[in-house]
């Protein structure tokens, strides 16, 4: 994520999550489906790591990641029309907090630090924080440059997307939020892979 991640068009939200955990509203059937989908991953890589079944590919776990989200839209978009997820991160301050963690991540993951080298990690975080802002229900802050322009020299594949996309997990964990919230970035990372992971996406329509 060097330099900066705009789209050209920055209503990330209503990307359909998960309705509210225990103490919240009944668990309605999507739900379960989504938790048996990603209970169902985590035994697999389980399973794998004790050396009885290879670990999924980063295609299948991308797999999963899109069932779940398609699964959990209107959840989402109904919780984002009452409390936008700008506000339920905690508005500016925060989402910039968030933004330096999750650089800060990056940095030390051997997967994607490449990334982040050579660049100011003060400015990087200061423009995904913006573009997040921007993204999520908060003013209209981001003027940076698109995300297929800001990524495509890095040449990301897939499992570098998962391991970016699993920073941000730890990064929202770190700083206590909600699985709601944590759910509702995943999607909207989701939605945006074909606009990070551009090179393997070439090879892969080459291909056919």
């Amino acid at each position: 994520m060097k330099g900066g991640l705009g789209t050209s068009s920055l209503n990330l939200v209503p990307i359909r999550i998960r309705p509210n955990p225990p103490g919240g509203r009944p668990v309605n059937t999507k739900t379960l489906k989504t938790m048996i989908c990603a209970l169902s991953m985590a035994l697999v890589a389980a399973t794998a790591m004790a050396g009885e079944a290879p670990a999924p590919t980063a295609d299948e776990q991308l797999a999963a990641l899109e069932t779940m989200c398609a699964e959990s839209g209107d959840a989402r978009a109904a919780r984002h029309a009452e409390t936008s997820l700008y506000e339920r991160l905690g508005g500016e301050e925060s989402i910039h907090e968030l933004t330096r963690e999750i650089v800060r991540l990056h940095s030390i993951n051997p997967q994607i630090q490449r990334t982040v080298e050579g660049v100011s990690h003060k400015r990087l975080a200061h423009r995904v924080a913006q573009f997040v802002i921007s993204g999520t229900g908060g003013p209209k802050v981001y003027d940076g440059p698109t995300l297929n322009d800001s990524h495509e020299h890095l040449k990301l594949s897939n499992a570098d997307f998962l391991a970016a996309g699993s920073d941000v997990i730890l990064a929202m964990k770190n700083l206590e939020y909600g699985q709601n919230e944590i759910d509702e970035m995943v999607c909207i990372l989701v939605s945006l892979r074909h606009h990070v992971v551009i090179e393997e996406d070439k090879e892969l329509a080459s291909s056919r």
